[in-house]
């Protein structure tokens, strides 16, 4: 009987302990159903008060049709945040799993620019309110779809942490391909993502370590204007906020190392947080620059030098081609014609004092912009002409010279002063005031390669800034150049007769024609008269007030918008130009629609000190300018001078 009784017992033990089995096995179940498909292929997440999860469907990449640009969207109640990479002092970096979905190659997290936080002491990275990190899939076969669950694990913190995950199901986005309303959304987080850079892009210049600090210089090329500076070595350990300042072309930083001295390191990653774009660098050991590195920098400028002499030179002659030109046209062809009857002596002589002419107007210009950057100011090209008394003193000029060619000065001017100021007998002055006024009416616009040196030069010293616009001097006088060298080619004109009186006369009207313009834009100075920016055809034009937002572009192409940027003044010729030939054409309107871009418009003919600023930064001194940014480039992609259709189009292309 006792056996029994204690058999029962056994028997009931373990009914008891298979139901508890089964029961903890259910609740396994349930509890992994956050994580696991089901029989009908459905994920289902635990619910959060605090933070929200969504996964936004990109697009496919034109240029690479195997990945897919998604974006996993977090909301997050205030005072709680989720954390960056790498998370600092405390906290754990969000991190994905995708390993057993098919047919997918490769896929990474991104992890845009993040915010430093401090509590007591502790210093941490990561996000607020809102983020979406942006995430590309790579496919094994772009013509297959993509299957299997996406895990995403993070932790959440406020007063206390919690771990969270999210889970989706990928095969759920082949039915959203075709739905890319949130694009925007993810580029405009996308585009916060820093950069990494390589050696030539931020190159180091010098290098100086001592017991507690690390002090390091970059060639800030790209004009990095960054508000905070992430230092992290080969371990992950981030250091303390350096020191950062800005000298010249020079970014000098300074790393505190505290209780670490004689501290060795790797690498150190130095992440760049800008409003515009971030960029991430690499430092190893092999980058340590001794001092003599320094010589070996400046024999480096030297060569570069050598080019940026090349490409004034060749930029000079491209000059005499520009449209800017054409107001000088008249006294070029009468220079010419007169130059037909001399003898070779007196034939070379005023073809130098044109020259001197020319080179002195560089000079001058040089000079003046020496001047001007050293009170501190913002220089540019052909500003001259937003100065009245220029604008004064050339119509002047153009005047006498087209009534002097009617004859007018005749009836009352002594024949002493004719023939100094007129082109009878030697009239040395009058070539080198012709050789003046051709130089300073004929620079108001940038030409192709003027922009590159005339960047070089106003950006550096006074060496640059005389040496290289003496350069363009005589790239400008290269015809002049050859005529005194090579006398024959002069020989093509035929000889004066009768024909010469119509010709000056044409000529003169079109002299006079230039004093007219030139009294429009002095007018349109003295005045509040506005230059109508809205009048291109069947264009978007978004209304751009630099003077409140400089960064306008930069904004746009953030949200995921196409903007083309036009710089123009009613002084720059080639600016009108490209505007009749190109901007204004039926095929510019229809490409521009097509791509819904939106095109901001700045007038520069009056002075202002943001549309320098602007031009400054983007290393440019002149105009035209044009500019063209998007989704995929930000930071935009500036223009030929001469624009063509073909150019716009193949921008706007790459910017989607």
């Amino acid at each position: 009987m006792h056996n029994k009784l204690v058999h029962f017992k056994c028997y009931r033990v373990l009914i008891l302990l298979l139901s508890l089995t089964l029961i903890s096995l259910t609740n396994i179940s349930k509890s992994n159903s956050n994580i696991l498909v089901s029989n009908q292929n459905t994920i289902t997440n635990e619910n959060y008060d605090f933070v929200k999860f969504d996964i936004l469907f990109g697009k496919i990449f034109e240029t690479t049709p195997t990945k897919i640009l998604i974006g996993l969207q977090v909301n997050l109640l205030p005072e709680w945040k989720i954390y960056w990479r790498n998370p600092g002092d405390a906290g754990l970096p969000p991190e994905i799993k995708w390993e057993i979905g098919n047919n997918i190659k490769s896929m990474n997290l991104l992890f845009p620019n993040p915010k430093r936080f401090k509590f007591f002491g502790i210093e941490t990275f990561g996000y607020e309110n809102e983020v979406i990190f942006p995430i590309v899939i790579e496919r094994l076969n772009k013509n297959k779809k993509i299957s299997g669950p996406l895990q995403f694990e993070a932790q959440v913190c406020a007063e206390i942490c919690v771990p969270v995950s999210f889970n989706y199901d990928l095969s759920k986005l082949t039915k959203h391909y075709e739905d890319n309303s949130k694009l925007k959304d993810i580029l405009r987080y996308k585009n916060k993502v820093p950069k990494f850079l390589g050696s030539k892009d931020l190159e180091l210049f010098s290098f100086a370590q001592s017991d507690d600090k690390l002090r390091l210089s970059f060639i800030n090329k790209l004009n990095i204007s960054p508000y905070d500076i992430i230092i992290e070595d080969n371990k992950e350990f981030i250091f303390e906020k350096p020191r950062y300042s800005k000298n010249g072309e020079l970014l000098n930083l300074t790393i505190n190392f505290k209780e670490k001295k004689d501290y060795e390191f790797e690498f150190l990653k130095l992440t760049f947080l800008s409003n515009n774009i971030s960029y991430e660098k690499i430092i190893t050991k092999q980058s340590n620059l001794p001092n003599k590195n320094l010589l070996k920098f400046n024999k480096n400028k030297i060569s570069i030098g050598f080019e940026i002499f090349i490409i004034a030179l060749i930029g000079g002659f491209i000059l005499n081609f520009m449209p800017c030109v054409l107001p000088v046209l008249s006294l070029k062809m009468i220079q010419l014609v007169n130059l037909r009857t001399e003898n070779k002596v007196i034939f070379r002589k005023k073809i130098s004092f044109n020259i001197l002419g020319i080179l002195t107007s560089f000079l001058l210009i040089a000079f003046v912009t020496y001047i001007v950057k050293s009170a501190g100011e913002l220089v540019g090209w052909g500003v001259q002409f937003q100065n009245p008394y220029f604008l004064i003193f050339m119509i002047s000029l153009t005047a006498f010279f087209g009534f002097n060619l009617l004859g007018l000065f005749n009836f009352f001017l002594p024949p002493k002063v004719l023939n100094i100021l007129s082109y009878r007998g030697e009239g040395f002055v009058g070539d080198f005031i012709t050789g003046i006024t051709l130089t300073l009416l004929a620079t108001p616009c940038t030409a192709p390669l003027v922009g590159t040196a005339v960047g070089f030069a106003l950006s550096g010293g006074t060496v640059e800034i005389f040496s290289i616009l003496l350069i363009m001097g005589l790239g400008l006088s290269f015809p002049l150049i050859l005529i005194m060298l090579f006398p024959k080619i002069i020989s093509i004109i035929p000889k004066p007769g009768k024909w010469l009186v119509t010709f000056k006369k044409i000529m003169a009207i079109f002299l006079l024609l230039t004093s007219l313009w030139l009294i429009n834009i002095l007018m349109k100075l003295e005045t509040k008269i506005e230059t109508n920016l809205n009048n291109y055809s069947n264009l978007e034009i978004v209304n751009w007030d630099i003077n409140k937002n400089i960064s306008l572009p930069n904004q746009l192409a953030a949200k995921g918008e196409i903007v083309f940027v036009d710089i123009t003044a009613d002084w720059c010729i080639t600016c009108q130009v490209n505007k009749a030939l190109v901007l204004e054409t039926k095929q510019v309107s229809e490409i521009f629609k097509r791509n819904n871009v939106k095109v901001l418009t700045l007038d520069w003919t009056k002075p202002n000190k943001n549309i320098k600023k602007f031009l400054t930064k983007k290393q440019r001194y002149g105009i035209p300018y044009n500019e063209i940014y998007g989704p995929l480039l930000s930071n935009g992609k500036i223009l030929s001078e001469l624009l063509t259709i073909k150019e716009i189009q193949k921008y706007i292309k790459l910017a989607k």
